[in-house]
C-alpha cells in the first residue's frame, strides 16, 4: 500500500472515532515503524480534539445566547403582566420560550463537555456537528 494513501486512511480512521489501538495496529501492519505510527496517530488525534473543542465553542456560544434571550423575554413578558394572570397566548408564548431555553442548555452543557473533554467522545465528528 501507498505511504500516502496509508497515512489518509489513518486520519479518516482517526476522524470517524476509532480508537487509537486499532488505527495503530493498521498502520503497523502494512509497514509502518511503531514509533512513527505513535507519532501520526498523536498528530491526527490532536487534529480532531481541535475540531471537536471548535464545535463545542459554537453550542457554547449558541446555548448562552437562546438561554439568555428565552430568560429576559420570559422575565419581560412577567413582569409586563399587569395583574399577573397570564393569557392563553401569552401561555404559549412562554412554552415555546422555555423550550428553546432548554434547548440551549443543552446545547451550554454539550458544549462545556467537548471543550474540556473531547477525547471523551467516541462518535464520528460528522455526528457531533448535529
Amino acid at each position: 500500500m501507498a505511504f500516502d494513501q496509508l497515512i489518509s486512511e489513518a486520519r479518516a480512521k482517526i476522524i470517524w472515532g476509532e480508537p487509537a489501538s486499532d488505527v495503530r495496529g493498521y498502520l503497523v501492519s502494512n509497514g509502518m515503524p511503531e514509533a512513527e505510527a505513535d507519532t501520526v496517530i498523536k498528530e491526527f488525534s490532536r487534529e480532531r480534539n481541535a475540531e471537536i473543542r471548535r464545535i463545542g465553542t459554537k453550542n457554547v456560544v449558541i446555548g448562552v445566547v437562546l438561554v439568555g434571550v428565552s430568560g429576559i423575554l420570559i422575565y419581560l413578558i412577567y413582569i409586563n403582566s399587569s395583574d399577573r394572570v397570564v393569557r392563553v397566548g401569552t401561555g404559549k408564548v412562554i412554552g415555546v420560550l422555555a423550550c428553546a431555553g432548554l434547548y440551549g442548555l443543552w446545547k451550554l452543557v454539550n458544549g462545556i463537555i467537548y471543550l474540556v473533554r473531547p477525547q471523551s467522545e467516541d462518535k464520528s465528528i460528522t455526528d457531533l456537528s448535529d
